[in-house]
């Protein structure tokens, strides 16, 4: 499912919440990086709680709101009930998905997010605030959403539960054709699963590029480059040659290559 920006104008005095004139594509089957944009304001735009200034944003099908699933980086907000499969029970009647085995699905969705079967009936409020977010995930992951919004979500955890996290997204990308857009201040994190970037400044795109193009320098220009691309930058100045690495196994492999080519000389 695609979401289709069309002269969408939105009026605001924060630079993040604000669109003027703008035209643009998030496409399906593809994880776009965001950057300079809100993706709160698109949630809302989506869910008709916020109204366009000009232009529209819309979706390519006849989207339903089951159709969008909202990661945030303050999930307890997004709960309704004390516990998962009260969530999810919640979900399936207000969405109409006709699960019929609530609980089945639900144990399902909490493995693919790397939590044990307990998590279904504890409360919510005994969790760590990591727990709560994975837990969220899996009630998204529930009801099955054909677009998935990523709003500073991976913010507090660790290595590897980003890890873990991408995996997740990039099965959800190639197996089952979502359409992911992350939104957040740097690209570091993601490196490795990013398919499009799109930065905003002042309510306009100042730039688009792919993302296999994540060493190219106009990035940034307008967030914090990445510690490996510095490093191999620097690498390459010293002589050293590397490919555009963005996977610090596959970097250290390289790098050992490529000096050990230089011993047998």
């Amino acid at each position: 499912m695609e979401i289709i920006m069309k002269d969408l104008s939105v009026r605001s005095l924060k630079d993040y919440q604000k669109l003027n004139h703008v035209d643009y594509v998030f496409k399906d089957s593809a994880i776009t990086f965001c950057n300079g944009l809100s993706g709160a304001l698109i949630k809302d735009l989506l869910f008709k709680k916020k109204n366009p200034l000009n232009g529209y944003l819309l979706v390519n099908e006849c989207g339903h709101a089951s159709d969008i699933g909202y990661l945030g980086n303050e999930v307890l907000k997004e709960f309704e009930m004390k516990n998962a499969l009260d969530e999810m029970k919640y979900l399936n009647e207000i969405y109409d998905l006709e699960i019929i085995d609530v609980v089945d699905k639900g144990l399902k969705a909490l493995m693919m997010v790397g939590l044990s079967q307990d998590f279904l009936t504890r409360d919510i409020l005994n969790m760590s605030r990591m727990e709560q977010k994975k837990v969220w995930l899996a009630c998204v992951l529930f009801y099955n959403p054909k677009v998935i919004i990523v709003d500073y979500y991976f913010k507090g955890f660790n290595y590897k539960d980003k890890e873990s996290l991408k995996k997740v997204f990039k099965r959800l990308k190639s197996k089952y054709k979502k359409n992911i857009i992350i939104f957040d201040d740097e690209n570091e994190d993601y490196l490795d699963v990013v398919d499009n970037y799109v930065v905003f400044r002042n309510g306009k795109i100042v730039l688009e590029c792919l993302g296999n193009d994540c060493y190219n320098e106009k990035l940034y220009r307008y967030m914090k480059m990445p510690k490996i691309i510095e490093f191999v930058k620097m690498a390459r100045k010293n002589g050293h040659e590397l490919l555009d690495y963005v996977d610090v196994k596959e970097l250290i492999k390289a790098i050992y290559r490529d000096v050990e080519a230089k011993w047998d000389i």
